[in-house]
Protein backbone atom coordinates (compact mmCIF):
# COMPACT_ATOMS: atom_id res chain seq x y z
CA UNK A 1 0.00 0.00 0.00
CA UNK A 2 1.49 3.05 -1.16
CA UNK A 3 0.17 6.28 -0.27
CA UNK A 4 2.13 9.31 -1.83
CA UNK A 5 0.92 11.65 0.54
CA UNK A 6 -0.56 11.90 4.03
CA UNK A 7 -2.10 15.74 3.61
CA UNK A 8 -6.00 13.90 4.03
CA UNK A 9 -4.63 11.94 7.20
CA UNK A 10 -5.82 13.24 10.73
CA UNK A 11 -3.15 14.57 13.38
CA UNK A 12 -0.21 15.71 11.68
CA UNK A 13 2.71 14.04 11.22
CA UNK A 14 3.47 11.94 14.64
CA UNK A 15 -0.10 10.34 14.62
CA UNK A 16 0.45 6.45 14.32
CA UNK A 17 -2.04 3.74 12.52
CA UNK A 18 -2.20 -0.15 11.96
CA UNK A 19 -0.68 -0.76 8.84
CA UNK A 20 -1.68 -4.42 9.11
CA UNK A 21 -4.25 -6.86 10.44
CA UNK A 22 -4.32 -10.49 11.61
CA UNK A 23 -2.83 -12.49 8.93
CA UNK A 24 -0.96 -11.56 5.49
CA UNK A 25 -3.58 -8.22 5.06
CA UNK A 26 -2.41 -5.07 4.32
CA UNK A 27 -3.97 -1.84 5.66
CA UNK A 28 -4.26 1.63 4.19
CA UNK A 29 -5.82 3.97 7.20
CA UNK A 30 -7.65 6.86 6.14
CA UNK A 31 -8.55 7.94 9.70
CA UNK A 32 -8.86 5.95 12.61
CA UNK A 33 -8.67 7.18 17.14
CA UNK A 34 -5.43 4.29 17.20
CA UNK A 35 -2.94 6.16 19.72
CA UNK A 36 -4.94 9.33 20.28
CA UNK A 37 -8.49 8.41 21.47
CA UNK A 38 -11.38 10.45 21.10
CA UNK A 39 -9.53 13.40 20.53
CA UNK A 40 -9.45 12.92 17.23
CA UNK A 41 -12.91 11.61 16.12
CA UNK A 42 -14.68 13.83 13.34
CA UNK A 43 -17.16 15.68 14.36
CA UNK A 44 -20.28 16.40 12.75
CA UNK A 45 -22.87 19.02 14.12
CA UNK A 46 -25.38 21.50 13.35
CA UNK A 47 -25.76 20.25 9.83
CA UNK A 48 -22.52 21.72 8.28
CA UNK A 49 -21.10 20.35 5.16
CA UNK A 50 -17.91 18.81 5.32
CA UNK A 51 -16.48 16.66 2.41
CA UNK A 52 -12.88 15.26 2.10
CA UNK A 53 -11.05 14.05 -0.36
CA UNK A 54 -9.15 10.42 0.90
CA UNK A 55 -5.98 9.38 -1.38
CA UNK A 56 -5.62 7.84 -3.92
CA UNK A 57 -3.51 5.38 -2.63
CA UNK A 58 -1.79 3.00 -4.53
CA UNK A 59 -1.70 -0.76 -4.29
CA UNK A 60 1.14 -2.17 -5.54
CA UNK A 61 1.42 -5.53 -6.62
CA UNK A 62 4.88 -6.41 -7.52
CA UNK A 63 7.00 -10.24 -7.43
CA UNK A 64 9.74 -12.05 -8.25
CA UNK A 65 10.59 -15.87 -8.94
CA UNK A 66 10.73 -18.16 -6.17
CA UNK A 67 14.75 -18.67 -6.99
CA UNK A 68 15.62 -14.74 -6.29
CA UNK A 69 16.05 -13.22 -2.86
CA UNK A 70 13.16 -11.82 -1.40
CA UNK A 71 14.15 -8.73 0.22
CA UNK A 72 14.19 -7.19 -3.50
CA UNK A 73 10.39 -7.14 -3.29
CA UNK A 74 10.85 -4.80 -0.16
CA UNK A 75 13.75 -2.58 -1.85
CA UNK A 76 11.26 -2.68 -5.46
CA UNK A 77 8.41 -1.46 -3.34
CA UNK A 78 10.43 1.43 -1.71
CA UNK A 79 11.41 2.50 -5.38
CA UNK A 80 8.30 2.33 -6.60
CA UNK A 81 7.38 4.53 -3.24
CA UNK A 82 9.38 7.49 -4.38
CA UNK A 83 8.19 7.76 -8.15
CA UNK A 84 4.57 8.11 -7.05
CA UNK A 85 5.36 10.43 -4.03
CA UNK A 86 7.59 12.39 -6.73
CA UNK A 87 4.22 12.30 -9.16
CA UNK A 88 2.21 14.28 -6.69
CA UNK A 89 -0.51 15.52 -6.98
CA UNK A 90 -1.77 12.86 -9.82
CA UNK A 91 -3.09 14.40 -13.14
CA UNK A 92 -5.65 11.33 -13.43
CA UNK A 93 -8.55 12.30 -10.82
CA UNK A 94 -11.06 14.09 -13.07
CA UNK A 95 -12.52 14.95 -9.50
CA UNK A 96 -12.84 18.81 -9.33
CA UNK A 97 -12.25 18.17 -5.66
CA UNK A 98 -8.85 17.15 -6.09
CA UNK A 99 -6.92 20.17 -7.29
CA UNK A 100 -4.11 19.91 -9.40
CA UNK A 101 -0.81 20.96 -9.43
CA UNK A 102 -0.93 24.03 -10.60
CA UNK A 103 -4.20 24.79 -8.74
CA UNK A 104 -1.92 24.80 -5.48
CA UNK A 105 0.51 27.03 -3.72
CA UNK A 106 3.53 27.30 -1.50
CA UNK A 107 4.89 28.67 1.57
CA UNK A 108 9.01 29.11 2.31
CA UNK A 109 10.88 30.45 5.28
CA UNK A 110 13.35 29.94 8.09
CA UNK A 111 12.39 28.93 11.56
CA UNK A 112 14.61 30.09 14.24
CA UNK A 113 14.16 29.42 18.26
CA UNK A 114 14.95 32.15 20.23
CA UNK A 115 15.86 31.18 24.32
CA UNK A 116 18.27 33.76 26.09
CA UNK A 117 18.82 30.92 28.22
CA UNK A 118 20.56 28.95 25.97
CA UNK A 119 22.13 31.40 23.28
CA UNK A 120 22.19 35.15 23.18
CA UNK A 121 20.85 35.30 19.63
CA UNK A 122 17.99 33.30 17.75
CA UNK A 123 19.58 29.54 16.69
CA UNK A 124 18.48 27.44 14.25
CA UNK A 125 15.75 25.34 14.27
CA UNK A 126 17.28 22.21 12.91
CA UNK A 127 14.72 19.88 11.35
CA UNK A 128 11.71 21.47 12.83
CA UNK A 129 8.41 20.32 11.94
CA UNK A 130 6.92 22.94 10.07
CA UNK A 131 3.38 22.23 8.58
CA UNK A 132 0.28 23.66 7.58
CA UNK A 133 -3.49 22.96 9.51
CA UNK A 134 -6.91 24.14 9.94
CA UNK A 135 -6.35 27.76 11.58
CA UNK A 136 -6.69 27.27 15.58
CA UNK A 137 -5.03 27.41 19.25
CA UNK A 138 -1.40 25.97 19.36
CA UNK A 139 -0.75 22.49 18.60
CA UNK A 140 -4.48 21.97 17.86
CA UNK A 141 -3.29 20.36 14.41
CA UNK A 142 -2.39 17.18 16.75
CA UNK A 143 -6.35 16.78 16.95
CA UNK A 144 -7.45 18.03 13.76
CA UNK A 145 -9.24 14.86 12.23
CA UNK A 146 -11.21 17.54 9.42
CA UNK A 147 -8.97 18.99 7.30
CA UNK A 148 -6.12 18.62 5.48
CA UNK A 149 -2.42 19.29 6.44
CA UNK A 150 0.57 19.56 4.99
CA UNK A 151 4.30 19.30 6.20
CA UNK A 152 7.71 18.99 6.23
CA UNK A 153 11.27 18.59 8.07
CA UNK A 154 13.29 21.61 7.91
CA UNK A 155 16.86 21.41 6.97
CA UNK A 156 19.84 22.29 9.78
CA UNK A 157 19.64 25.78 8.90
CA UNK A 158 16.26 25.66 9.63
CA UNK A 159 14.81 26.76 6.07
CA UNK A 160 11.67 24.97 4.76
CA UNK A 161 9.08 24.75 1.78
CA UNK A 162 6.08 23.38 1.69
CA UNK A 163 4.68 22.83 -2.00
CA UNK A 164 1.57 21.26 -3.53
CA UNK A 165 -0.85 23.29 -0.45
CA UNK A 166 -4.53 23.10 -1.48
CA UNK A 167 -6.17 26.60 -1.54
CA UNK A 168 -7.87 27.69 1.91
CA UNK A 169 -7.04 28.83 5.00
CA UNK A 170 -4.25 27.80 7.38
CA UNK A 171 -1.85 28.39 10.34
CA UNK A 172 1.37 27.55 10.47
CA UNK A 173 2.27 24.74 13.33
CA UNK A 174 6.04 23.84 13.99
CA UNK A 175 8.13 21.93 16.65
CA UNK A 176 11.63 21.33 17.12
CA UNK A 177 13.24 18.39 18.13
CA UNK A 178 15.29 18.73 21.47
CA UNK A 179 12.61 22.06 22.22
CA UNK A 180 10.04 22.02 24.26
CA UNK A 181 6.65 23.19 23.63
CA UNK A 182 4.94 23.93 20.08
CA UNK A 183 4.88 27.03 17.79
CA UNK A 184 2.52 28.74 15.84
CA UNK A 185 2.36 31.44 13.45
CA UNK A 186 -0.40 33.49 14.72
CA UNK A 187 -1.28 34.90 10.98
CA UNK A 188 -3.85 33.33 9.13
CA UNK A 189 -2.15 32.42 5.82
CA UNK A 190 -4.06 32.42 2.76
CA UNK A 191 -3.45 29.86 -0.24
CA UNK A 192 -4.48 30.75 -3.32
CA UNK A 193 -4.46 28.74 -6.63
CA UNK A 194 -0.45 29.31 -7.95
CA UNK A 195 0.39 31.55 -4.63
CA UNK A 196 3.84 31.39 -3.28
CA UNK A 197 4.07 32.54 0.16
CA UNK A 198 7.53 33.57 1.27
CA UNK A 199 7.57 34.35 5.43
CA UNK A 200 11.07 34.76 6.27
CA UNK A 201 12.64 34.28 9.25
CA UNK A 202 10.29 33.36 12.45
CA UNK A 203 11.17 33.08 15.89
CA UNK A 204 9.79 30.69 17.90
CA UNK A 205 10.03 31.38 22.07
CA UNK A 206 9.78 27.97 23.65
CA UNK A 207 8.35 28.12 27.32
CA UNK A 208 11.32 29.06 29.56
CA UNK A 209 11.33 31.58 32.68
CA UNK A 210 14.54 30.80 34.22
CA UNK A 211 17.83 28.71 33.98
CA UNK A 212 18.12 25.23 33.69
CA UNK A 213 18.58 23.67 37.11
CA UNK A 214 17.80 19.95 36.38
CA UNK A 215 16.56 18.18 33.44
CA UNK A 216 15.44 14.58 32.88
CA UNK A 217 14.51 12.61 29.16
CA UNK A 218 15.00 14.42 25.76
CA UNK A 219 12.14 16.87 24.51
CA UNK A 220 11.27 14.56 21.36
CA UNK A 221 8.08 13.79 22.21
CA UNK A 222 8.37 10.30 22.83
CA UNK A 223 9.68 8.24 25.59
CA UNK A 224 12.25 6.48 23.47
CA UNK A 225 14.99 7.36 25.59
CA UNK A 226 13.86 5.54 28.73
CA UNK A 227 14.04 2.28 30.34
CA UNK A 228 12.24 -0.18 28.65
CA UNK A 229 12.64 -3.66 30.06
CA UNK A 230 12.86 -7.16 28.32
CA UNK A 231 9.30 -8.91 27.93
CA UNK A 232 8.02 -11.91 29.38
CA UNK A 233 9.19 -15.17 27.04
CA UNK A 234 6.06 -16.51 26.60
CA UNK A 235 4.80 -12.88 25.00
CA UNK A 236 7.85 -12.16 23.28
CA UNK A 237 7.82 -10.96 19.54
CA UNK A 238 10.56 -12.66 17.96
CA UNK A 239 10.64 -9.82 15.20
CA UNK A 240 12.09 -7.37 17.40
CA UNK A 241 14.66 -9.21 19.69
CA UNK A 242 18.04 -7.19 19.69
CA UNK A 243 16.08 -4.47 17.88
CA UNK A 244 17.05 -1.58 20.69
CA UNK A 245 14.96 1.07 18.94
CA UNK A 246 11.63 -1.13 18.98
CA UNK A 247 12.13 -2.50 22.06
CA UNK A 248 8.83 -0.90 23.35
CA UNK A 249 6.78 -3.10 20.47
CA UNK A 250 6.45 -5.85 22.99
CA UNK A 251 3.33 -7.07 24.82
CA UNK A 252 2.75 -6.68 28.52
CA UNK A 253 5.45 -4.17 29.19
CA UNK A 254 3.48 -2.38 31.61
CA UNK A 255 3.37 -5.14 34.34
CA UNK A 256 7.11 -5.43 34.24
CA UNK A 257 6.60 -2.51 36.35
CA UNK A 258 5.45 -4.20 39.14
CA UNK A 259 7.60 -6.48 39.03
CA UNK A 260 10.64 -3.83 39.07
CA UNK A 261 8.96 -2.28 41.63
CA UNK A 262 6.64 -4.56 43.72
CA UNK A 263 6.54 -2.76 47.17
CA UNK A 264 8.07 0.74 46.85
CA UNK A 265 7.68 3.24 43.76
CA UNK A 266 10.77 4.79 40.95
CA UNK A 267 13.37 7.15 42.80
CA UNK A 268 15.43 9.49 40.85
CA UNK A 269 18.07 10.99 42.20
CA UNK A 270 19.40 14.26 40.18
CA UNK A 271 23.46 13.92 39.39
CA UNK A 272 23.43 10.32 40.46
CA UNK A 273 20.71 8.48 38.53
CA UNK A 274 20.50 7.99 33.97
CA UNK A 275 17.21 8.01 32.62
CA UNK A 276 18.03 5.33 30.22
CA UNK A 277 18.43 2.85 33.19
CA UNK A 278 16.46 4.33 36.06
CA UNK A 279 13.73 6.02 34.75
CA UNK A 280 10.60 3.65 34.21
CA UNK A 281 9.41 4.23 30.38
CA UNK A 282 5.41 4.65 31.48
CA UNK A 283 4.52 5.36 35.28
CA UNK A 284 1.39 2.88 35.62
CA UNK A 285 -0.34 1.37 38.16
CA UNK A 286 1.23 -1.78 40.25
CA UNK A 287 -0.52 -4.89 39.74
CA UNK A 288 -1.76 -5.93 43.25
CA UNK A 289 -3.29 -9.34 42.41
CA UNK A 290 -6.31 -10.25 42.06
CA UNK A 291 -7.02 -8.42 39.14
CA UNK A 292 -6.69 -4.87 41.83
CA UNK A 293 -4.31 -1.91 40.68
CA UNK A 294 -2.85 0.46 43.11
CA UNK A 295 -1.47 4.43 42.14
CA UNK A 296 2.20 4.96 42.15
CA UNK A 297 3.84 8.33 43.26
CA UNK A 298 7.53 8.47 42.14
CA UNK A 299 9.93 10.58 43.48
CA UNK A 300 12.74 13.02 41.82
CA UNK A 301 15.11 13.97 44.66
CA UNK A 302 17.42 17.13 44.16
CA UNK A 303 19.78 19.68 45.81
CA UNK A 304 19.14 23.74 46.04
CA UNK A 305 21.61 26.27 47.08
CA UNK A 306 20.46 29.49 48.19
CA UNK A 307 16.93 28.86 47.95
CA UNK A 308 15.33 31.55 49.71
CA UNK A 309 11.60 32.81 49.51
CA UNK A 310 13.45 36.52 48.03
CA UNK A 311 14.98 34.85 44.84
CA UNK A 312 11.62 34.36 43.10
CA UNK A 313 9.17 31.30 41.97
CA UNK A 314 10.26 28.06 39.99
CA UNK A 315 9.11 26.63 37.24
CA UNK A 316 8.50 23.04 36.71
CA UNK A 317 8.11 21.97 32.97
CA UNK A 318 6.66 18.68 32.06
CA UNK A 319 5.85 17.51 28.66
CA UNK A 320 4.05 14.07 28.31
CA UNK A 321 4.42 11.81 25.23
CA UNK A 322 1.52 9.94 25.79
CA UNK A 323 -2.28 10.00 28.29
CA UNK A 324 -4.24 7.25 29.00
CA UNK A 325 -7.11 7.25 31.74
CA UNK A 326 -4.52 9.09 33.86
CA UNK A 327 -4.39 12.10 36.59
CA UNK A 328 -1.20 13.06 37.34
CA UNK A 329 -0.59 15.15 40.65
CA UNK A 330 2.56 17.07 41.47
CA UNK A 331 3.90 17.73 45.44
CA UNK A 332 6.80 19.60 46.44
CA UNK A 333 8.33 18.21 50.04
CA UNK A 334 5.11 17.16 51.00
CA UNK A 335 4.01 13.45 49.87
CA UNK A 336 0.48 13.65 52.37
CA UNK A 337 -0.31 17.90 50.97
CA UNK A 338 -4.05 16.82 51.21
CA UNK A 339 -4.00 19.14 48.09
CA UNK A 340 -1.53 18.56 45.23
CA UNK A 341 0.29 21.92 44.21
CA UNK A 342 -0.70 21.04 40.44
CA UNK A 343 -3.04 18.54 38.70
CA UNK A 344 -4.12 17.96 35.30
CA UNK A 345 -7.30 16.22 36.27
CA UNK A 346 -8.51 13.07 34.24
CA UNK A 347 -6.60 12.91 30.41
CA UNK A 348 -6.13 11.16 27.71
CA UNK A 349 -7.55 8.20 26.14
CA UNK A 350 -4.33 7.28 23.42
CA UNK A 351 -4.07 3.75 24.88
CA UNK A 352 -0.21 3.69 23.41
CA UNK A 353 0.56 1.54 26.22
CA UNK A 354 -1.73 -1.13 25.93
CA UNK A 355 -0.73 -0.78 21.92
CA UNK A 356 2.59 -1.23 22.58
CA UNK A 357 3.53 2.74 21.53
CA UNK A 358 6.08 4.86 23.00
CA UNK A 359 4.10 8.15 22.58
CA UNK A 360 0.36 9.19 21.74
CA UNK A 361 -0.73 12.32 22.21
CA UNK A 362 1.65 15.38 23.29
CA UNK A 363 0.90 17.17 26.49
CA UNK A 364 2.99 20.10 28.19
CA UNK A 365 1.94 21.95 31.39
CA UNK A 366 4.01 24.61 32.63
CA UNK A 367 4.03 24.83 36.57
CA UNK A 368 4.38 27.61 38.68
CA UNK A 369 6.53 26.54 41.76
CA UNK A 370 6.31 29.15 44.48
CA UNK A 371 9.60 29.55 46.33
CA UNK A 372 8.35 28.74 49.42
CA UNK A 373 7.53 25.50 48.46
CA UNK A 374 11.39 24.47 47.98
CA UNK A 375 13.88 24.79 50.78
CA UNK A 376 18.23 24.90 50.45
CA UNK A 377 19.71 21.67 50.62
CA UNK A 378 17.54 18.24 49.77
CA UNK A 379 14.12 18.31 47.76
CA UNK A 380 11.83 16.20 46.66
CA UNK A 381 9.18 16.47 43.69
CA UNK A 382 6.51 13.82 43.74
CA UNK A 383 4.66 12.40 40.69
CA UNK A 384 1.55 10.96 41.26
CA UNK A 385 -0.55 9.00 38.90
CA UNK A 386 -3.89 8.87 40.71
CA UNK A 387 -5.81 6.47 38.51
CA UNK A 388 -5.37 3.22 38.88
CA UNK A 389 -8.73 1.34 37.49
CA UNK A 390 -6.59 -0.06 34.61
CA UNK A 391 -3.40 -1.82 34.22
CA UNK A 392 -2.55 0.05 30.92
CA UNK A 393 -3.43 3.50 32.17
CA UNK A 394 -1.07 5.20 32.73
CA UNK A 395 1.59 8.13 31.41
CA UNK A 396 4.55 8.43 29.67
CA UNK A 397 6.56 11.52 29.91
CA UNK A 398 8.79 13.45 27.12
CA UNK A 399 10.77 15.39 29.28
CA UNK A 400 10.70 17.58 32.95
CA UNK A 401 12.80 20.72 33.48
CA UNK A 402 13.38 22.24 36.89
CA UNK A 403 13.93 25.90 36.10
CA UNK A 404 15.71 28.08 38.70
CA UNK A 405 13.93 31.63 38.98
CA UNK A 406 14.06 34.03 36.23
CA UNK A 407 17.21 36.26 35.57
CA UNK A 408 17.62 39.83 34.65
CA UNK A 409 18.99 40.89 31.40
CA UNK A 410 20.73 37.84 28.74
CA UNK A 411 22.49 34.88 30.24
CA UNK A 412 23.19 31.33 28.22
CA UNK A 413 23.75 28.33 30.07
Amino acid sequence: MITPSDEFRAGGPLKQDLTSHVGPTALSMFTSTHYSGKDLNTKYRNGKPWKKVLGPVFVYLNSISSLEDPTTLWEDAKDQMSIEVNSWPYNFPQSEDFPSSDRRGTVSGQLLVGDKYISDKPMWASYAYVGLAAPGGVGSWQRDAMGYQFWVQANEEGHFLIENIRAGHYNLYAWVPGIVGDCRYDVIIHIQPGSDAKLGALVYEPPRNGPTLWEIGIPDRTAAEFFVPDTYPTLMNKLFINQSTHKFRQYGLWERYSDLYPKHDLIYTIGISNYHQDWFFAQVPRNMGNHTYQATTWQIKFEIENATPRTGNYTLQVALASASASELQVRFNDRRARRPHFRTRLIGRDNAIARHGIHGLYWFYSINVASRLLRQGNNTVYLTQSRSKSPVGGIMYDYIRLEGPPETGPSVE
